[in-house]
């Protein structure tokens, strides 16, 4: 068994043998001291030779395993495999790994038993992440490689006593280059732009863009938006809103802070340049690469018969704020019941082809989904919105409102039956008259 203790619903295993074990305890555990060794034998198992060590006392039920040639060594408790490691002529070479209920738990190396900080690689769902602990967890995430164990790529650092999250970021040669979201306390987080390429540590290159309530997805090992927040631009609120795990709920728009438009630039942006977008385009195919996705991309493209998970129930790209296209093929989203398009600044287009967003591809819808809602709404400069026949044929609401530049809407096929929102109710709402 190994020794856990957790902060923010997170198990961190300590490397103990035993529960209950203190930190020194355990040292003498993987060193094996106090180990009195009772019979030697020598064996040949499926081809190999090994050497099996028992033991007395205290350690009556564990044995030890060494292959003669390689050197491996293996730790088992009454059959069931503890820890490996190897060593050349009684010398530990490298580092060891810890199992639990023969799962692997952690590598670790050898030299950072002793010390105040010590790192390690830890067998996680996601993947292998590196450890770095000091009296608690100060770090966890991606790393280079085994033999260096430097800070490399995404991860996060915590607050040693507390476990308290304090910034998720990318790091580069052990060093944190670019911070992506920064908890300033348990309630409160401050999410920043990031350039790629371009380190943001430094005070003037943060570009915040949201400030408000958070929450630690444990499974994801993500801090995603949660509760009451405004979204920020070039220093000032342009929308208060509730999320709820990331996804937003509902929200108000602001005009450089205020809930109505006022004469005259009564707002001091920032000081330092707003954040230059370079044109990216991204194709998602799942829910994964959705997760994952840049939030800087400007153009969106999910190809034909892509992103059909059964778990995937809300499509909401309100958060990308840079969008300025989203092209949607055919046979898409099956199992989505909301969309929402909302408050994107720069999107210019929608585009969506033919039984997406449905689970009636063929024929009449036979039944309404309540759930169905489609909204597009707060898209100042989007001119056309398009869609193929069957798309949205269940339904239940259609809303499109305040889309001040909107030029063209196209829903279906002209002169078939085209069943787009056959059962919805339809709310057009807009003050242009350059609609056709």
């Amino acid at each position: 068994m190994s020794v856990f203790f957790s902060f923010n619903g997170y198990s961190i295993v300590l490397g103990a043998l035993q529960v209950g074990k203190s930190r020194e305890e355990v040292l003498k555990s993987v060193m094996l001291e106090g180990y009195i060794t009772m019979d030697v034998a020598k064996k040949t198992v499926f081809g190999v030779d090994v050497e099996i060590t028992t033991y007395q006392g205290e350690h009556c039920d564990e044995y030890l395993v060494r292959e003669v040639q390689s050197g491996r060594c293996s730790l088992f408790y009454k059959g069931i495999l503890q820890f490996s490691w190897v060593e050349n002529n009684g010398i530990r070479m490298g580092g060891f790994t810890v199992y639990e209920m023969g799962k692997a738990l952690r590598s670790e190396d050898w030299n950072q038993l002793g010390g105040k900080e010590h790192r390690c690689i830890e067998n996680c769902k996601n993947g292998l992440e590196l450890v770095i602990e000091g009296n608690g967890v100060v770090y966890r995430g991606g790393f280079d490689d085994v033999e260096s164990m430097k800070r490399e790529g995404r991860g996060m650092e915590f607050d040693e006593k507390s476990g308290r999250v304090l910034r998720c970021g990318v790091w580069k040669n052990d060093e944190l280059f670019q911070i992506e979201k920064e908890c300033e306390s348990e309630e409160v987080m401050i999410e920043y732009a990031t350039e790629e390429g371009k380190e943001n540590v430094s005070l003037l290159n943060r570009h915040p863009v949201y400030e408000g309530g958070y929450v630690l997805d444990e499974e994801k090992r993500e801090v995603l938006r949660h509760g009451y927040g405004c979204e920020i631009e070039g220093g000032v609120a342009v929308k208060e809103g509730t999320w709820e795990r990331g996804v937003l709920k509902e929200s108000v728009g602001l005009y450089d802070g205020w809930y109505v438009k006022r004469k005259g630039n009564e707002v001091l942006k920032e000081v330092h340049n707003e954040v230059k977008v370079e044109d990216l385009r991204v194709e998602i195919h799942n829910w994964n690469e959705w997760e994952n996705v840049n939030k800087r991309v400007t153009e969106l493209v999910i190809p034909s018969k892509c992103c059909n998970e059964a778990e995937w129930s809300v499509f909401d790209v309100s958060g990308l704020k840079w969008l300025k296209s989203i092209v949607i093929g055919d046979d898409c989203f099956e199992y989505v019941d909301e969309v929402k398009l909302v408050g994107l600044s720069q999107l210019k287009r929608v585009l969506i082809g033919e039984k997406c967003f449905t689970t009636c591809k063929d024929d009449w819808p036979r039944s309404i989904n309540p759930k169905g809602h489609f909204y597009l709404k707060n898209c100042e400069k989007l001119k056309e919105l398009k869609m193929g026949h069957h798309s949205f044929s269940d339904y239940f609401v259609c809303e499109i409102d305040n889309l001040p530049s909107l030029e063209v809407i196209e829903m279906g096929e002209l002169n078939e039956d085209s069943v787009n929102f056959y059962q919805a109710s339809l709310e057009l709402k807009s003050d242009s008259q350059r609609m056709s």
